[in-house]
């Protein structure tokens, strides 16, 4: 999942926390918000164990602290991340209902790309080289499997692979880079069917990409930077009811770069267009090192 060490794609750390966050709630409450920090990598080789403290529980709300943990070597337990949960109870009604659309006009699912299909089309107009699409097969293939994603032809993320054409002259080229966007369809491969399992899904599915976005909207992959990674999260449900089993659409945009961290957000709409959920996030993002320069002797 865009890392080839043996360290856990964020995505299913925040998963994790979500879910075990929902453990035990009023059947009437819904998440609404989840705002945590990455304190640290969850590694592969070893299971993630979960703390949870309740810390307001009324007729209205639920609010959680959950901790995701781990031993490490030395036999201490380290937290990888923590996070602060919100519920909230189902209104009887709304006083407003209104969401903002997405940024540009997309492609339907029916004329958006499968990865594979896009794939192919990059190597057959040599775009990119089947050596190309087999080193990004090894970092993200695994969301493919999980995941059903269509690019959108407008979408940077769609026109470059991820980045990987670097250098590739996109539709939005003319576009200072906070105005640039990508966007994809999305559902989940296996049904799911409660709150929980709603939630848990987009929970992982928001966190994917936003780290590197910068990167791709400059036609760049994840692999130019020296260090890309998430520092804090802030998750938002916009409505009680989700069905992540239809496609969604999600679109990534970039809003500001300074001191080695960046903010962008990813935001979810459903098939009529109505803002469901939305992930913004603080990243480390750092320059390639440089390479050692050897010195001459006489």
């Amino acid at each position: 999942m865009g890392n080839i060490l043996p360290i856990a794609f964020g995505g299913y750390t925040i998963g994790v926390a979500t879910q075990a966050a929902c453990y035990d709630i009023p059947a009437n409450h819904r998440l609404y918000a989840v705002d945590g920090n990455f304190l640290g990598p969850a590694l592969t080789d070893r299971p993630v164990f979960v703390n949870t403290k309740t810390y307001r529980s009324t007729k209205t709300f639920t609010t959680k602290l959950v901790e995701v943990c781990q031993k490490q070597d030395d036999g201490k337990e380290r937290v990888c991340l923590v996070a602060l949960a919100d519920f909230h109870v189902v209104e009887a009604e709304s006083f407003m209902v209104y969401s903002a659309p997405p940024s540009k006009e997309y492609s339907p699912v029916s004329e958006s790309w499968t990865p594979t299909e896009r794939k192919k089309t990059m190597v057959e107009e040599k775009i990119l080289t089947q050596a190309d699409v087999d080193r990004h097969d090894k970092l993200f293939s695994l969301m493919s499997d999980l995941i059903d994603m269509r690019f959108t032809p407008q979408s940077i993320h769609g026109q470059t692979l991820q980045g990987f054409a670097k250098g590739y002259k996109t539709t939005q080229e003319h576009l200072p880079l906070t105005d640039r966007s990508s966007a994809d369809w999305l559902r989940v491969r296996e049904k799911v069917s409660t709150h929980a399992e709603n939630v848990t899904s987009l929970a992982f599915l928001l966190d994917a990409s936003i780290s590197f976005q910068p990167l791709v909207l400059q036609s760049m992959p994840l692999t130019e930077s020296g260090a890309c990674s998430t520092l804090e999260f802030s998750l938002r449900f916009l409505t009680p009811e989700i069905n992540i089993n239809d496609f969604h659409i999600r679109e990534w945009k970039t809003y500001a770069g300074d001191a080695a961290r960046t903010f962008s957000e990813a935001r979810l709409w459903d098939a009529k267009g109505k803002m469901v959920a939305s992930m913004s996030q603080t990243c480390i993002l750092r320059p390639p090192k440089k390479a050692a320069v050897k010195k001459s002797k006489l």
